[in-house]
């Protein structure tokens, strides 16, 4: 049995620095978490590298995809192409609470108000929600995203949870080398310009500085939706 502390979160990363993504998929899935680690993905521009990695090790593996209901449609239709393609078993849409959309947005109209509000009831209640009964979960951020990704491990403990990413100290260059590689979809923005993807009324295309994350929130100083923030501060 794993304990649930920081202590064991340093120890696991110690263990996994050194591993490939693949490995450290493999390693969590096998050896450590088993049945109690799931994927929660965005959908996202580079999704599709841990989906297609999680396809090789169980068609069964767990994902949580969080529809906020503000998400492209392209990005749904791109979901139901990639999880088709790689045959995957597993994965749980999660949506707001009705009654926290009422009670908050009911004019449709918060993420123009209050964006945090917006994406704590859309993404940030709904994801706590489903994360029940899971020890561990991985996320498909990378350090070059942001400054705030950049200094993080692969293994981190937050919120009473694991986080996984095994993609954090992998470079622009060599996600985009695997995905021509393996021959990987696309997302169908990606190629107009979106870098990073979220909710339609969020995400713009990324700006001429060349950062990822640069499309999101663009007009305000918000880089984060919130599920990687320690909750308890």
């Amino acid at each position: 049995m794993i304990l649930l502390n920081r202590s064991t979160s340093d120890s696991l990363n110690k263990l996994l620095v050194k591993k490939s993504p693949e490995e450290i998929i493999s390693s969590i899935a096998n050896n450590y978490f088993k049945n109690k680690v799931v994927y929660v993905c965005s959908f996202g521009a580079e999704s599709a590298i841990i989906l297609h990695i999680i396809s090789k090790i169980s068609k069964n593996f767990p994902i949580i995809f969080i529809n906020t209901l503000k998400l492209f449609r392209d990005t749904v239709f791109y979901k139901e192409n990639l999880i088709k393609s790689f045959g995957l078993n597993n994965c749980v849409d999660v949506y707001p609470d009705t009654g926290d959309v009422e009670q908050y947005d009911l004019d449709d109209n918060l993420w123009n108000q209050n964006q945090n509000k917006c994406c704590e009831i859309r993404k940030v209640k709904p994801l706590n929600k489903a994360l029940k009964g899971y020890e561990a979960w991985i996320s498909g951020r990378k350090g070059y995203h942001n400054d705030e990704r950049k200094g993080k491990n692969i293994v981190d403990f937050q919120n009473d949870k694991f986080i996984i990413s095994p993609l954090i100290v992998k470079s622009y260059a060599e996600i985009n080398n695997y995905f021509l590689k393996y021959k990987l979809l696309r997302h169908p923005l990606y190629k107009e310009g979106y870098l990073s993807i979220g909710c339609k009324n969020c995400t713009s295309k990324a700006n001429e500085n060349g950062k990822i994350r640069s499309g999101r929130w663009s007009n305000s100083m918000k880089t984060e939706c919130g599920i990687h923030f320690d909750q308890k501060d």
